[in-house]
C-alpha cells in the first residue's frame, strides 16, 4: 500500500502516522499564566532536536478551531514552559493530567502530583518526575490546521539523584522506567528492553 498524505482523509493520515513513527517520548509540560495560574498537560509530539543549543520541540494542536489549547496560550503569555518526563511511576497521573478540566483547575491537584519551584523560570516542575527541563520559547510557529510548533530552549536542567552517576557523568536510564506512547488512545511502551550495536569505526552518532 501507498498513499499520497497531501490528498489522504485527516483521520486516516492520523492512524497511519501514529501507527507508523513509535515509540514517542512524552512531555508531560508544566506552564503558567501571567496570574500564576499552573497548568499542566502531556504531548507526545515531542523531541530534542540539538544539544548545542539545547533544543526541543513540541507540536501542539488547538483545543478547538481558532482556540489555543492553554499550554500554548501560557507559553505565549510567559514565553517559559517545563518538560517533566513521565516514568512509570507516574503515567497513571500523567494520564489524569489530560483531563479536559474548567479554566483555572490545577491538573496537579487534580492528579495527585507536587509542585516544585524551578530555578531559571516561573512555571513549576513536577516534584515526582525524575527528570525537569526548565525551557524559555525560542519561536511558536502556526503551521495552520490549528496546529503550532513550539521551540524550545533548556536553560536548566534537573536530575533526581538516584538516576545519576555523578562519578561518571552517566544518566541511569536502565534505572528511569521511562514510558513512551504507542499507537490508539490507550496504548504505552515501558523502556526495559534495551540492546546494543557496535557502530563502524569512524561513524558519527545517530541524531
Amino acid at each position: 500500500m501507498n498513499l499520497d498524505l497531501n490528498t489522504a482523509d485527516k483521520k486516516e493520515r492520523y492512524k497511519l502516522l501514529m501507527s507508523s513513527i513509535l515509540p514517542r517520548p512524552i512531555a508531560l509540560v508544566t506552564t503558567q499564566d501571567d496570574q500564576g495560574i499552573v497548568n499542566a498537560a502531556p504531548f507526545s509530539f515531542f523531541n530534542i532536536m540539538a544539544s548545542t543549543p539545547a533544543i526541543v520541540v513540541l507540536g501542539i494542536d488547538s483545543k478547538s478551531p481558532g482556540i489555543p489549547k492553554d499550554t500554548v496560550r501560557n507559553m505565549q503569555l510567559t514565553k517559559e514552559f517545563v518538560i517533566n518526563m513521565v516514568s512509570e511511576d507516574i503515567v497513571e497521573k500523567m494520564s489524569l493530567c489530560s483531563t479536559p478540566l474548567p479554566a483555572g483547575e490545577d491538573e496537579l491537584k487534580f492528579s495527585g502530583l507536587t509542585a516544585a519551584p524551578s530555578i531559571q523560570v516561573k512555571p513549576p516542575r513536577i516534584a515526582e518526575s525524575p527528570i525537569n527541563m526548565e525551557c524559555r520559547i525560542v519561536e511558536i510557529l502556526d503551521i495552520g490546521h490549528d496546529r503550532n510548533i513550539v521551540i524550545g530552549n533548556i536553560v536548566h536542567y534537573h536530575i533526581d539523584d538516584q538516576f545519576y552517576d555523578a562519578q561518571n557523568g552517566y544518566v541511569l536510564v536502565e534505572k528511569l522506567g521511562l514510558v513512551a506512547r504507542m499507537h490508539g488512545k490507550s496504548f504505552y511502551l515501558r523502556s526495559h528492553d534495551i540492546f546494543e550495536i557496535d557502530r563502524p569505526s569512524g561513524s558519527s552518532s545517530l541524531r
